[in-house]
């Protein structure tokens, strides 16, 4: 399964497809933001009209990645 980062640039919307999306699956947030959400998310994500920037995309390990690179910025 493919793990896309987004970023979901409205706050009232970002909110509320964050909500959505954690009662169905697996969320990382990360500084600025940005979320990592499996890929099916973001059709959840546009049948409720939220619009979101994708940012990346990657495999499983994607959100690890993303979650240990964002704290090793904030260490330096």
């Amino acid at each position: 399964m493919q793990m896309v980062k987004i970023q979901i640039p409205e706050q009232e919307n970002r909110a509320k497809g964050f909500v959505e999306v954690a009662c169905r699956g697996r969320v990382v947030c990360l500084a600025g933001d940005v979320f990592v959400v499996p890929e099916p998310a973001l059709e959840l994500l546009r049948s409720l009209g939220i619009s979101y920037e994708e940012l990346g995309r990657g495999g499983v390990d994607y959100a690890e990645k993303a979650l240990r690179d964002s704290l090793t910025a904030e260490a330096q």
